[in-house]
């Protein structure tokens, strides 16, 4: 049984999707400090004017410590619409934009307190249309009290899981040996970051999957 960990990302990037789709469960590692400067609550797509970061605003001021489960969205803010406006501007040529605009909107027009809730909502529109079918479970369920790569090791022996695919930015902190030892294998995904047509110029890679999604009528790519 292979299981990938990863946090509840806004619009991620495709790479996330290839990982989801090659396991057997998608564990929401949804209890680990939100980072302020990470891609919970935001990420690229390609506008006229070149590469533009979307972000949900979200409540910070004395939070440094919350959790992601616990991230507010700050709804004082007018954000939805701009961000609406902002995506059917940049993407109102896309051959697939009318279906995945309409999609998208009807998320968007929803209430949501908690940022959590919200992009939990996308990843799961997007793997529908992906195609990713892997079920996923909520770290926060386990009540497992350790940090770091034991944290993972944990989570994956708490499903039965013999193997964990991760992605290459974990080379840079993931101990390998405390999988090893309990006879968990590490692999490292192996993801080359597929060509497509993109609108406004030269192709750009690692934005959003809404990018992809946009677009993919244009491509004969399938991720899934």
């Amino acid at each position: 049984m292979i299981i990938t960990i990863h946090q509840p990302d806004f619009l991620p990037w495709l790479g996330f999707f290839d990982r989801w789709r090659k396991s057997d469960l998608y564990i929401v590692l949804d209890d680990v400090q939100f980072i302020r400067r990470g891609w919970q609550h935001r990420d690229k797509i390609k506008t006229q004017d070149g590469v533009q970061m979307l972000t949900v605003p979200v409540l910070k001021k004395g939070r440094y410590c919350q959790l992601i489960k616990e991230v507010e969205i700050n709804n004082k803010e007018n954000w939805r619409h701009k961000q609406l406006k902002t995506i059917q501007s940049a993407y109102k040529k896309a051959p697939d934009f009318d279906f995945v605009f309409s999609k998208l909107s009807e998320i968007y027009n929803r209430e949501y307190d908690l940022l959590i809730e919200f992009n939990m909502d996308l990843l799961r529109l997007c793997s529908k249309m992906l195609g990713v079918n892997t079920p996923l479970a909520f770290a926060s369920d386990f009540n497992i009290k350790s940090t770091g790569s034991q944290r993972l090791v944990d989570l994956v022996q708490s499903v039965g899981g013999k193997e964990y695919l991760t992605g290459t930015g974990a080379r840079d902190y993931l101990e390998e040996e405390l999988f090893k030892k309990v006879g968990i294998g590490v692999h490292w995904q192996e993801f080359e970051h597929p060509v497509y047509k993109q609108l406004h110029g030269g192709f750009e890679k690692m934005l959003s999957v809404l990018d992809f999604l946009m677009m993919r009528s244009n491509s004969n790519i399938s991720v899934a």
